[in-house]
């Protein structure tokens, strides 16, 4: 696991963690690619300019539906995604298993259990808070690396999981992440079958949830600790549902809740709110949403997947048309590479030319000369140079929110990458 600023096509930094599958017990492989990280946004996405971003003590983005999160983490580019159920639960499991279960604002700014740890409200905010702006003891691994606020303060839509009139739906595999079809209507969508080869419903009846092969006879919603969840007495509780935070683990003890409404398709949030005390918790859940609700408590974070052989932008080379002969005479004054080294190169060379171009810079070719013929040595200073300027611009953004980002940039070791740029 580790920390990393990864730039968008607009040249906008986010801060996310990255994962190997094996760190996740995540799919390696995904419709047919194989899968080299899993970067999960380290914060609750805040807007700018219409694009969700991870970053900082900023305001978390609100009154945004399943189908927009989905869409705005999506036209991030190649790999982006709504963070999926699959994702989020396996956090969860890794903060379990490795007893660093974390706290968080549940309490309109501070923790309900730890009164002592809180975080920066800001105006309006009604008692959320600047994302990333509480304690260590916030993050999923309680360290300054792990990802933050996965308790309370704003629920979080997740992708890849639905309940459709009780009954539990997925995308498998995490396929969710890798751009598969989650409307209403989708064909991957797939029931989670008991070992008799049953499907699963959750029947909300009578202040219970109880786990049962049949379809409900009525309608209803309720909520109900998450550790309170049973099955009926002749059902085999599938693993997968333990595995995707759906049913707790044997040996789980926590007070957060599992609230359901089994009135046709309900989408999935996690997490809880600011003002829902022992009810938040890295598996609590909230399956009573409907496709096009929106609330000021819910919110989302994006997630990336790079996949190995990828390299260059964010566009993915592997995957992109290559110029034609005029565009490479007219545009560039290089042979195009045929070697990985040789791409990388050619993408630190545009990358570098876009920096210069910003900054008023007008001999562009002049520029570009001089950056694709530049020695190993003169690229590891520049590379040296560019991080720290990078580190400032995001503790510039941060500065505006609340001089706090100053703590940030002493307790967290970031490393600075271009999306693509690989080994």
């Amino acid at each position: 696991m580790r920390n990393e600023v990864i730039f968008d096509d607009r040249g906008r930094p986010d801060i996310l963690v990255v994962f190997t599958p094996d760190e996740l017990k995540l799919p390696d492989t995904l419709k047919g690619r194989k899968v080299k990280e899993y970067a999960i946004s380290k914060y609750p996405n805040t807007m700018i300019d219409g694009r969700p971003y991870s970053l900082p003590f900023m305001p978390p983005a609100v009154n945004v539906n399943h189908d927009e999160a989905i869409r705005l983490c999506e036209a991030k580019g190649p790999g982006w995604h709504l963070i999926t159920n699959d994702e989020w639960a396996a956090l969860a499991r890794q903060s379990w298993e490795n007893d660093t279960v974390p706290t968080g604002n549940t309490n309109s700014g501070k923790s309900h259990s730890h009164p002592e740890q809180k975080g920066t409200t800001y105006q309006n905010s009604y008692g959320k808070t600047l994302t990333g702006s509480g304690p260590i003891e916030w993050n999923h691994d309680r360290t300054a690396e792990g990802v933050a606020d996965m308790v309370g303060n704003v629920w979080e839509h997740v992708g890849g999981v639905r309940f459709l009139n009780g009954q539990v739906q997925i995308i498998p595999n995490n396929e969710a992440a890798a751009g598969a079809d989650q409307s209403p209507d989708s064909k991957e969508w797939t029931a989670i079958y008991t070992p008799d080869g049953d499907p699963v419903y959750y029947n909300v009846k009578d202040g219970e949830i109880v786990l049962q092969p049949t379809a409900p006879d009525g309608k209803d919603y309720d909520g109900v600790p998450f550790c309170d969840l049973h099955e009926r007495a002749d059902m085999d509780v599938p693993d997968k549902l333990i595995e995707l935070g759906l049913y707790p683990a044997p040996d789980y003890e926590s007070e957060e809740y599992f609230w359901l409404d089994t009135d046709g398709e309900r989408c999935v949030s996690r997490g809880g709110g600011w003002r829902n005390g022992t009810s938040a918790g890295v598996f609590s859940l909230d399956g009573s949403n409907s496709r096009s609700g929106v609330n000021t408590n819910l919110g989302f974070r994006s997630a990336l997947v790079r996949y190995s052989g990828d390299s260059g932008d964010l566009d993915h080379l592997d995957d992109a048309e290559k110029p034609n002969q005029k565009d490479k005479a007219e545009n560039w004054p290089f042979p195009l590479p045929d070697t990985l080294p040789g791409v990388v190169k050619l993408m630190l060379t545009k990358v570098l030319t876009e920096i210069y171009t910003a900054a008023g810079g007008k001999d562009l070719l002049t520029f570009e000369k001089m950056a694709y013929n530049a020695s190993d040595e003169e690229i590891k200073e520049t590379l040296r140079i560019a991080s720290q300027l990078a580190q400032l611009n995001i503790a510039a953004n941060v500065m505006r929110q609340a001089f706090e980002q100053t703590k940030l940039a002493m307790t967290t070791s970031i490393t600075i990458k271009k999306e693509g740029d690989h080994e």
